[in-house]
Formats: C-alpha cells, structure tokens, sequence
C-alpha cells in the first residue's frame, strides 16, 4: 500500500512539473492577456536568408486598471516565412517591473512548427507588415 502511494505521489509531482513547463513555455508566454496592449517593433526587422525576424513587446496598458503585482513584460521575436505566410516564435525575454531581463527563453530550430496566423488577426498583419517592407 505505501508502495502505491509513493507512485500515486511522484505522478501527482511530475505532472504539475509538466504542467508549470507548459504555462511557463515561449508559446504561453507570447499570449497577450487581458489589460495587456503589444507594440510592433518595426526597427527590429531582420533579413535571414529566405525568411525575416521581428520582435513585439507586450507590456501593461489598461490606464483604467493597476497593473497587477508580479506582472511581467515580455518581448517576442517571430520568424516570419514570406513565401509560406507562416510564423514561428524564436524567442521570449522577460522582464520585470523595472526593466531588468528575469528570463530568456529560446525555441531551438525545429522546436516549433511554423503557423499561418489567422485571417485579420494581430499576427497576420505582423507578417503582411514584415514580408512588405
């Protein structure tokens, strides 16, 4: 019966360890929430053979709220592939109140399969923008 237990225990833990890598994974942490505005970097625009990289920050704008404690801002850097109209997420960093990097999360080449954003979307005019500059 303990036996039982200790398994019962160690699946418990290591499916909130997968749990907490996943809210804490470049795709979750690119996701805008509610409260936050993104700003597209246009300066950040780099050519990588066929394709492009960009980067947007998301930060606090709700003026109407306080910003809640612990937020974080975030900076993304999407790889954008004209020819194919897809995105990836390269990079997420992470900063702090005051402006300090807390993290850097890379997805390795390969790591994340490129998507075509949505019709109308923030992303799809991202990439319209990028690919036509």
């Amino acid at each position: 019966m303990k036996r039982r237990a200790i398994h019962v225990v160690l699946a418990a833990a290591l499916s909130a360890s997968a749990l907490a890598q996943e809210e804490n994974s470049p795709e979750a942490m690119a996701v805008v929430k509610p409260g936050e505005v993104v700003r597209f970097d246009r300066d950040s625009i780099r050519d990588f053979g066929q394709k492009r990289s960009f980067e947007i920050a998301i930060v606090w704008g709700d003026s109407g709220a306080p910003k809640p404690a612990g937020f974080l801002s975030r900076r993304v850097r999407y790889v954008a592939d004209c020819s194919a109209a897809t995105l990836g997420i390269a990079s997420v960093a992470v900063y702090d109140a005051t402006g300090m990097l807390l993290k850097s999360m890379i997805s390795p080449p390969g790591a994340v399969d490129p998507a075509t954003p949505a019709a109308g979307s923030a992303e799809a005019r991202w990439l319209k923008d990028v690919c036509n500059s």
